[in-house]
């Protein structure tokens, strides 16, 4: 009998590499995050913008300033990247789109509410005119697993530069409970130098 060891192996290999989330490729119906945050990253990179960081967790505060380039802008707006689980193809047609006037501004706010357990249960996108002129998103993101629960309240503020819509300010607040300890409070909120 000849040994099936490196037939298994390389279906095992195989397996694994189709598995890789990266080579997911999947329609967008309601909002391109990887796209709107990937063109940011790129731009602002170009343009050597200064950010300005607040973090806390708990009550122990931080700031710190960086000049703005590909890696570290990949970094601190890759939370914003989770909210295309709105995207996947489960939640086609399970997200309510409504539309209504901002009481506390000129704004339109378009709602994306989920209609079935979502780790985005919603996503409020402000604009004015037109879709295209987005100036604000707001969403939350919950993550529950036997290790840890996570609750993230993300908000990016956007304004127009050169005809163009750019990240101005963005934050990320909330908690991380995880087994055996107590809550982690914790908050980030950035703003980009003009």
């Amino acid at each position: 009998m000849k040994p099936q060891f490196p037939v298994v192996f390389i279906v095992l290999v195989l397996a694994i590499g189709s598995c890789k989330q990266s080579n997911l490729v999947y329609e967008k119906p309601y909002f391109d995050f990887d796209s709107l945050i990937h063109t940011q990253v790129k731009s602002r990179s170009v343009q050597q913008k200064t950010i300005f960081k607040v973090a806390a967790i708990n009550s122990q505060k931080d700031s710190s300033s960086f000049k703005a380039d590909s890696a570290l802008l990949a970094h601190e707006w890759d939370a914003f990247l989770q909210l295309d689980v709105i995207n996947k193809p489960m939640y086609k047609n399970n997200y309510e789109i409504s539309e209504r006037a901002d009481d506390k501004s000129n704004l339109t706010i378009r709602s994306y509410q989920a209609k079935i357990p979502s780790s985005v249960p919603y996503v409020h996108f402000y604009y004015h005119g037109s879709f295209a002129n987005l100036k604000r998103i707001e969403s939350k993101y919950v993550e529950k697993n036997v290790l840890n629960d996570i609750a993230r309240l993300l908000t990016m503020t956007l304004d127009e530069e050169q005809g163009k819509p750019f990240i101005q300010k963005y934050s990320i607040t909330g908690g991380q409970k995880m087994i055996f300890n107590d809550t982690v409070q914790f908050s980030i909120q950035g703003s980009i130098s003009h």
